[in-house]
């Protein structure tokens, strides 16, 4: 990875490979450019090109480290780059007790594919972080993310008068879409998506690069005036006829970090500005005002759905509060939550959340706090950054952000970029700093080598910590599969009259016959298990459930019970002891099923009668993937005895050195006191 510091001046006459800023700006490029939905298809949700690029981006920064040469002196603390190895390390032990779960092989699929997701989201940052320590190659990047942020902006403006989605006519040899093509629309308007997948990863990245553009137009006051302020004038506008409460909402949270940062004149110009902005629009787009106004009043299908869903929630964490199910394996065929923050705390469980949750806020704060530097510009888009970061996590909040390539990849490289931040801020001794001085009096080792002496010195670190993983490898070796079975018993109406059967006047009687079984059979067995919406019971985690329901043709948010059926999953850790269960749930079906009848004096030959289908049911065995959780197990086993002798090496010999300089204080100050005592 070339740094911008080592960058070789213009005209030298030599090659001159690429620095973190080009490569960043390619991804950005291919981000932004390439439309959300496509991707290659065999990949699944890690084919889409932006992450392939970013996979790249993270073995370089591997290699870079292997190989770089830097004096052992040179140490700088990294906190944003700190917590995302703490949130890998996360991922990483929920994809271990997923892999011990009973999945089904779709959810297994994801978690795998969810691990490439977030190697390329590590190389966004690590990049990002660790790449730009040159002013003003990080400006360039920042001036680059506003004009392609305006440009996707703008995309969208032309989506909303136009009502095309010209998108859709796009062909990109070798990747397929997954999208549904169109437009999307509320209250009459059309609902811009770009090159976005939804309307919310649109306003996702409007709002994340919207702090970015407001402050260049503000700060940088000596480039042209079109190129500084069409950004912000871009996505303002897109933003507001995105007809989105979230992108509302994104600049909402930016102008609550900038504004106080702000000088009165500028807080002054922003009101006019808004002001002015706002009559142009409501003359512009008549009854947009309305539609804007009725979407924060009143009842609204998408957040009832959400606020529905909290009620299942518990049943899903309960199952693996600490470290989740693995990454990506919250499916829509569970329940769509509309909320990454659920989502990743049933994923990687409360400590996963937690790590994020700390990356997030790490982030903003080492930027927000270096704010007063000498440098105006600089210390201006510390708050910016804060703001952008902010807003991208807010609004992971009201959709899922990681399922959607451009939301999560501008947010990774926003996280990213505070980390340059922070970097370019710090003050470092311009000896240690310049690599024209590098060898020349100073002791420097590559990655490598700084790693593997860490490992001789503190070898018992390391063998203590890999001893300390080894009983997880043996307990994952115990884990069993658990044994499936479904089936479903059927109501059916009788063949003969129906006079005395009040229960059967329709059809769809039976149905509500059904239902009203249902009921019955739950208040005999309360605590019910939570049900996925289209997935097997067995792939909530649950080893031994049992759940009885009503089967629904319809989706989240509309049920449509059209089938006199009752459909009986069984989740047991023995073949036997699941069709022993079966047999007893049917007997006990059956009876329900015929005690009110026989109560109403119905004629034998006219009451609803039950069956069982299929007669015998089928066990099946569905195994955990062993190899899969022990293969991670090892890693991180690698990972955390390394990062324990490094860690401890560096403490160790910083206590020495300590040491050192106070004995060699003390001495002097008592050779000091000796002279002048003589």
């Amino acid at each position: 990875m070339k740094t911008s510091e080592a960058r070789r001046p213009a005209g030298s006459g030599t090659y001159q490979s690429p620095d973190a800023t080009t490569v960043l700006s390619i991804y950005l490029f291919l981000l932004l450019a390439i439309p959300s939905d496509r991707g290659i298809a065999a990949l699944g949700a890690a084919g889409s090109v932006s992450s392939l690029f970013a996979l790249v981006m993270l073995l370089w920064w591997v290699w870079h480290h292997i190989r770089q040469l830097r004096p052992n002196e040179f140490r700088r603390v990294q906190p944003v780059r700190i917590m995302m190895f703490v949130f890998i390390g996360c991922v990483l032990a929920s994809y271990v007790v997923g892999a011990l779960h009973a999945l089904p092989f779709v959810d297994g699929n994801s978690s795998n594919m969810n691990l490439i997701n977030m190697a390329s989201f590590a190389g966004v940052l690590l990049v990002t972080n660790d790449g730009i320590a040159d002013r003003e190659r990080f400006l360039v990047l920042l001036r680059r993310i506003a004009f392609f942020g305006g440009c996707y902006a703008t995309l969208g403006l032309i989506q909303f008068f136009t009502g095309l989605n010209i998108v859709d006519s796009v062909s990109i040899p070798g990747l397929s879409s997954g999208g549904s093509g169109g437009v999307d629309s509320r209250g009459g308007f059309v609902r811009p998506e770009s090159t976005a997948r939804h309307a919310l990863e649109y306003a996702a990245v409007l709002s994340m690069v919207l702090p970015i553009a407001l402050t260049l137009a503000i700060r940088e006051t000596k480039r042209s005036v079109i190129a500084r302020w069409f950004p912000v004038a871009a996505i303002l506008m897109a933003a507001f006829l995105s007809v989105t409460r979230s992108a509302l909402l994104g600049i909402v949270a930016v102008l609550v970090i900038l504004v106080p940062t702000w000088e009165k004149n500028v807080r002054r110009m922003a009101v006019w500005a808004g002001l002015a902005g706002s009559v142009v629009l409501y003359f512009l787009v008549p009854g947009l005002s309305g539609t804007i106004i009725g979407m924060f009043s009143g009842s609204d299908p998408s957040v009832d759905s959400r606020t529905d869903s909290f009620a299942v929630v518990g049943g899903y964490v309960e199952a693996s509060p600490f470290f989740g199910r693995g990454l990506g394996t919250m499916s829509p065929e569970y329940r769509i939550f509309d909320n990454q923050y659920i989502g990743l705390l049933i994923e990687v469980g409360i400590v996963g959340l937690l790590a994020f949750l700390g990356l997030i806020g790490v982030a903003m704060l080492t930027t927000f706090m270096r704010r007063r530097k000498p440098d105006p510009l600089i210390g201006a888009l510390g708050p910016a950054l804060c703001g952008a970061v902010l807003a991208g996590s807010l609004l992971c909040a009201f959709f899922d952000a990681f399922h959607f390539p451009q939301s999560v990849g501008m947010l990774f490289l926003m996280l990213g970029l505070c980390g340059a931040h922070w970097n370019i801020s710090q003050e470092v001794s311009p000896e240690l700093a310049d690599p024209a001085n590098h060898g020349h009096g100073t002791d420097e080792h590559t990655g490598l080598s700084r790693v593997s002496g860490a490992l001789r010195r503190r070898w018992y670190v390391a063998i203590l910590l890999l001893a300390l993983v080894a009983p997880a490898a043996q307990l994952a070796m115990k884990v069993p599969g658990v044994y499936y079975t479904k089936f479903n018993i059927d109501f059916q109406a009788p063949n003969g009259a129906t006079e005395g059967n009040a229960l059967r006047t329709e059809a769809f009687s039976t149905v509500h016959y059904a239902a009203l079984i249902q009921r019955m059979y739950e208040g005999k067995h309360p605590n019910a298990p939570i049900l996925p919406t289209r997935a097997p019971l067995y792939g909530t985690g649950l080893r031994d459930a049992v759940a009885v329901y009503l089967p629904s043709a319809g989706g989240q948010w509309q049920t449509n019970f059209n089938s006199p059926t009752l459909t009986v999953e069984i989740v047991k850790e023995n073949p036997e002891v699941v069709l022993t269960t079966a047999d007893s749930i049917t007997e006990d079906i059956t009876a329900t099923a015929k005690g009110p009848q026989d109560e109403s004096g119905v004629w034998k030959k006219s009451q609803i009668a039950t069956e069982r289908s299929p007669s015998t049911p089928s066990v099946t065995y569905v195994n955990v993937r062993t190899k899969y959780a022990l293969g991670v197990i090892g890693v991180l086993g690698v990972g955390v005895a390394v990062s324990g002798a490094i860690i401890s090496d560096r403490v160790l010999r910083q206590i020495r050195r300590i040491r050192a300089k106070r004995s060699t204080v003390g001495a002097v100050r008592l050779q000091e006191r000796t002279t002048t005592k003589n």
